[in-house]
């Protein structure tokens, strides 16, 4: 009865029908009930304020989603790309080493070994002056980490993926046994199958360690070791590199074809320092045929037919070099110090301003930049670049520029003769030490000291024409003026273009009376190189002396245009 009367015409459920029909179709409710029919666009708002907050809630939502899932692939991406990444290195595993129970008692239990034995082997590492450039070979060196029993780590984690695909892993094992008074340590390798490293007996525990690392060190990364070797060993005199020479030889039978060019150099220059000239020389060939593209090779190359006194092949060499790009600031640097040495000094200019641009604070780009300053004769300017090169710091410094000879030329023999005792001190009495301090003794009075230094440094490099003139210099300054002249004669077969061989041929005419010749032998001088102001002070003097003043007069001028243009610093770049 009461669903009826709901129902029926003019009830109940009518009534309310026309007044929500009169309140939507009223004229001045039409624009926001159109508007709130409408739904927002996706990030968009509502426009009627009961919309607005959800839509903006869902939209926050979906941002927060997709970021969440954008930083979670990102994660994901870098997880596998570091496992994969783990998987293709060369890893050896150091496991703990055995130890007695009386070593054990005073803390030096297996991982502690294992970490003392490791740090030993880095240390090794950060000492081995290896230079840059030489990382081709160093990249393909194993890794070394260490085996912790329940240390969970991404290089955990690609152990047990080598175990469940059956990939075999290089371990390093080993113990230490009591032996009388001493320790005796053992190591192991394990692979495909096992091996003995090494065995070494000491009282002293440390002393173990620094030797097993050594071994690991053989196993892992025989570059850096023979580099370690060679620093140890370039002092003993005669060298035997014996050491060195042993890992060289180990290396080669275990390298890549792409390694060897970089063992078989070093092999030529252990040989070249032994006076093995013959096979220090098929060494380089050897190392020529497997890596063309390393100009350091054609440079030692060069160096051991100076040493045989082949100078035009030893010139041919070095133009080799020169001609075979450089990438790094190292090999950057060498090269301009090399066409500074051959007397290119646009070149050279260009190279050490490209080193420089590559590596600012690199000691050898700032070295090689005083090489070719002086070799420009700008020494000032040189002084400086030598003094920053020096003062920068530098585990694989392999040469030094040449300070003592441009403090030398600059008439500061106190400073010279400092920069010289430095250098001894540092790198040993190399023929360029021997160098350097000859002409710091030349330039403070000390030529019969000079000429013994001269004759030191010529013994070592025969092909150093600055170190031949030089000699001539002296014998010049002890009045010993035949000598002199041949000395200058033969400074001018081994480099003629030395200026300053020309320059002191003609003051050696003149001093034996043969004033005459000297003019055409100052010409020479400037013509070999026009920057050299000395040969044109020479060159007036001499006319002066002849009684040619009007022909001085010009070639004064000149000498004042040149060092004047000597005393501008040249820009970095």
């Amino acid at each position: 009865m009461q669903l009826q009367q709901l129902f029926r015409p003019g009830g109940r459920i009518e009534q309310i029908g026309k007044k929500v029909e009169r309140s939507l179709f009223r004229p001045d409710r039409r624009n926001g009930t159109i508007a709130s029919f409408e739904a927002p666009l996706v990030f968009g708002l509502g426009t009627d304020n009961q919309g607005t907050l959800p839509w903006l809630a869902q939209n926050l939502s979906a941002i927060f989603t997709i970021l969440v899932s954008a930083v979670l692939i990102a994660a994901l991406a870098a997880l596998l790309y570091a496992i994969v990444r783990e998987l293709r290195c060369n890893t050896v595993f150091l496991d703990p080493i055995d130890v007695p129970r009386s070593l054990a008692a005073r803390g030096y239990l297996p991982a502690v070994v294992a970490k003392r034995l490791l740090d030993a082997l880095l240390a090794i590492q950060r000492r081995a002056p290896t230079l840059k450039e030489l990382g081709g070979v160093d990249a393909s060196a194993p890794l070394v980490d260490l085996q912790v029993s329940g240390r969970f780590s991404l290089q955990a984690i690609v152990r047990c993926i080598h175990r469940l695909l059956r990939i075999p892993e290089t371990h390093v094992c080993g113990e230490i046994t009591r032996e009388g008074d001493g320790y005796e340590l053992t190591l192991r390798r394990h692979d495909h199958h096992s091996a003995i490293v090494g065995v070494h007996r000491s009282k002293d525990i440390g002393s173990l360690f620094a030797a097993a690392a050594e071994d690991l060190l053989r196993v892992v990364d025989p570059w850096t070791l023979a580099h370690h070797y060679f620093a140890q060993e370039t002092g003993e005199q005669p060298p035997e590199f014996t050491r060195t020479l042993a890992t060289l030889a180990h290396m080669l039978q275990h390298v890549s074809a792409g390694e060897r060019p970089w063992a078989l150099n070093m092999q030529g220059i252990c040989l070249m320092q032994q006076r093995q000239l013959t096979q220090a020389i098929e060494r380089f060939r050897d190392a020529v045929a497997a890596g063309p593209q390393l100009p350091f090779i054609h440079q030692n190359w060069a160096n051991a037919l100076d040493l045989m006194g082949r100078f035009d092949e030893a010139r041919a060499h070095r133009v080799r070099a020169l001609e075979i790009p450089a990438q790094t600031a190292n090999l950057i640097a060498n090269g301009a110090i090399s066409a500074s040495l051959l007397h290119r000094h646009g070149q050279a200019l260009a190279l050490a301003r490209r080193g420089l641009a590559l590596e600012p604070a690199g000691w050898s780009a700032w070295g090689a930049w005083g090489y070719v300053l002086f070799g420009l004769h700008r020494f000032e300017q040189a002084a400086g670049a030598c003094e920053r090169s020096l003062a920068l710091e530098a585990r694989d410094r392999s040469w030094s520029p040449p300070l003592a000879m441009v403090y030398a030329a600059l008439g500061r023999p106190e400073k010279a003769l400092a920069a010289a005792l430095n250098e001894i001190e540092r790198a040993g009495e190399t023929e360029d030490a021997l160098k350097g301090m000859a002409f710091a003794r030349l330039a403070a009075g000390d030529a019969r000291g000079a000429v013994a230094n001269f004759d030191a440094a010529l013994a070592n490099a025969p092909g150093a024409g600055d170190a031949a003139y030089g000699r001539a210099d002296a014998l010049l300054a002890l009045g010993e003026l035949e000598l002199a002249l041949a000395h200058y004669e033969r400074a001018v077969a081994v480099d003629p273009f030395y200026p300053q061989a020309h320059a002191g041929w003609a003051h050696a005419l003149r001093a034996l009376g043969r004033i005459e010749e000297a003019p055409a032998r100052f010409a020479v001088a400037v013509r070999v190189d026009s920057a050299y102001a000395p040969a044109y002070r020479g060159w007036a003097d001499t006319l002066q002396a002849l009684g040619r003043n009007d022909e001085a007069r010009p070639l004064l001028e000149r000498a004042e245009a040149v060092e004047h243009q000597n005393r501008e610093p040249l820009p970095l770049r």
